[in-house]
């Protein structure tokens, strides 16, 4: 059990944020053979044939495919994200179980604060919140398809009655949002280091590098490329003057001012 760091540790803290800050707003196009080999190998850890990848340039073209897929969920087969999940959520109980109480809830407060309220809070939720906004306006009647396949309903087992008895969540990886977990999980592991399956790190931490967001069913993996250009201001706030803020390489992109994110746009190329 480790109960504290030391000084040396506690300074290599803030290059581990840079380092997984940096890998947060990578710009490099998903290479389609890396993904495939660790969609392919977590396909069989979860006891599943090798699925049909679908490589797009953006999340708006990974919502509009799922959504355009002949046989709807016949063909693409049952939802694999709190299978992915569920595999990480095992790394962390590893790492976990090494470190005294107080110093996770201490390492935490250090890495996730920061690093969730760039990639989770201030570009992750509002941008899939707009986009959700105008694929329903875009798609009419199909959008109600594209709720059911995406939004998956799980059931609960709910302690009073004032409890819901059904939770929904998204059915998608996105690497922005696992960032602040994987800069943890790694600072554990190469400075405390820490005992874990290297295999489950290895695969983590390669689906981060390798793509942005990934839609993961049984038969058919949906994933799309990161962003082509990413602009922030100098508090790291998503910026572009009267420039898109973030632009993905089909055109889709993302217009925001000092943070506030003012709309998207989809244009041909």
């Amino acid at each position: 059990m480790i109960n504290s760091i030391s000084q040396e540790q506690e300074t290599s803290i803030l290059e581990y944020r840079q380092k997984w800050f940096k890998i947060g707003l990578q710009i490099e196009q998903t290479d389609y053979h890396k993904i495939k080999k660790e969609i392919n190998a977590i396909h069989a850890l979860l006891g599943f044939k090798e699925p049909e990848i679908v490589l797009v340039s953006s999340p708006y073209q990974a919502l509009k495919t799922l959504v355009e897929l002949d046989g709807s969920s016949k063909r693409i087969g049952q939802p694999l994200e709190k299978l992915f999940d569920r595999k990480i959520s095992l790394l962390k109980s590893e790492i976990k179980t090494k470190l005294n109480e107080e110093l996770w809830f201490s390492l935490k407060i250090n890495f996730l604060s920061e690093l969730n309220d760039l990639f989770l809070d201030r570009l992750e939720i509002p941008f899939w919140n707009l986009l959700e906004e105008k694929l329903e306006v875009e798609l009419g009647n199909k959008w109600d398809k594209l709720s059911s396949l995406l939004w998956i309903e799980k059931q609960l087992q709910p302690q009073n009655e004032w409890e819901p008895s059904v939770e929904f969540y998204c059915n998608s990886f996105s690497s922005w949002a696992n960032i602040g977990e994987a800069c943890i999980y790694d600072f554990c592991i190469s400075v405390l280091k820490c005992e874990h399956n290297p295999e489950k790190w290895k695969t983590f931490k390669n689906l981060i590098n390798s793509c942005g967001w990934i839609l993961p069913y049984e038969n058919i993996c949906i994933i799309s490329s990161r962003p082509s250009i990413i602009r922030l201001d100098e508090q790291n706030n998503l910026h572009g003057e009267h420039l898109p803020a973030i632009q993905f390489a089909d055109g889709f992109s993302v217009y925001a001012n000092y943070g506030k994110i003012l709309g998207l746009e989809q244009t041909l190329k």
